[in-house]
């Protein structure tokens, strides 16, 4: 069966396509330079790595695990991963519509 047959006729007007794709492919951009600097900001994982072998972490740090600043940073990743792949989906859909 056509996948475009599944998802019938266009969407939107054609006059909305000239400026939704270009949009489209702008959030894409700027999502993906945003999330990579969210991920070079993220210190690396093994520098905890002594808990494993015993070595005990202050206790204010495990308080507040989900106030700081890696945690922040881990959601901002995962909001950015989210979105990008969002809009990449919607642009396909409307770069098939057409």
């Amino acid at each position: 069966m056509n996948f475009l047959f599944l998802l019938g006729a266009s969407i939107f007007p054609e006059y909305i396509y000239r400026w939704l794709r270009p949009t489209l492919m702008m959030l894409m951009l700027l999502t993906g330079i945003a999330t990579i600097v969210v991920v070079m900001m993220q210190k690396p994982q093994d520098e905890n790595i002594g808990v494993i072998g015993g070595q005990e972490m202050d206790s204010y740090s495990k308080k507040n695990k989900s106030k700081s600043k890696d945690s922040v940073l881990k959601k901002l990743t995962i909001t950015g991963a989210v979105l990008m792949a969002f809009f990449a989906l919607f642009f396909f859909i409307t770069y098939i519509q057409a």
